[in-house]
């Protein structure tokens, strides 16, 4: 199991430096009890599915993934402002935009502040982006690995009375149609059988 103990060795680098266990999650694309997991060695595996991004490194490959999803994106709306996922949701999202011709903002999760056992506050979109009040919103992200980021997202949009008309992402480990009322487009859907 080289793999795993190189994820291991990660995560613990990772927490060397300063990461938070959500920061963690967030870079190695896994849920945060697997971050989680892979600090502690606790006795119980959770269940999840590690991807490795190294590939799409590429920005030509990284604008080509852009461009389906931003296909797939106008086959369900056209919204005036992409929000991207901080922070690995970020470079795909920006491109994404740009192929829409919209706006672009980012949203910075309440998981990346997570830590086991201490209360964590909600996110917050950037005052540095477009502004997403009474706008239509597309999110964009990397993974969906258990669909609570983009029902953070829909929860915060629902207050600045912004309509999300979809989710887009690369890969969603869950299989999910629809997330808080709105589509959910992947490219790639993962199905446990």
């Amino acid at each position: 199991m080289k793999r795993l103990e190189d994820l291991v060795q990660r995560a613990k680098k990772l927490k060397e430096k300063g990461l938070t266990t959500g920061e963690i999650a967030d870079e190695l694309n896994v849920s945060r009890e697997t971050a989680l997991w892979l600090l502690t060695q606790s006795e119980i595996l959770p269940e999840d599915i590690y991807i490795e991004w190294r590939a799409l490194a590429d920005a030509f490959r990284l604008r080509s993934i852009a461009a389906i999803m931003a296909d797939m994106i106008h086959g369900v709306g056209q919204p005036e402002v992409v929000v991207g996922v901080a922070t690995s949701g970020l470079p795909i999202a920006t491109m994404v935009a740009e192929e829409l011709g919209c706006e672009f903002g980012i949203y910075y999760p309440r998981k990346l502040k997570w830590e086991e056992d201490k209360p964590v506050s909600g996110g917050v979109l950037s005052e540095n982006f477009a502004k997403i009040e009474g706008r239509k919103c597309a999110v964009v992200d990397d993974i969906i690995t258990t669909g609570s980021t983009i029902k953070e997202v829909a929860e915060y949009a629902a207050k600045k009375d912004a309509e999300l008309q979809c989710a887009c992402v690369i890969i969603d480990k869950k299989g999910f149609d629809k997330i808080a009322g709105f589509p959910v487009l992947s490219i790639f859907r993962i199905l446990r059988l």
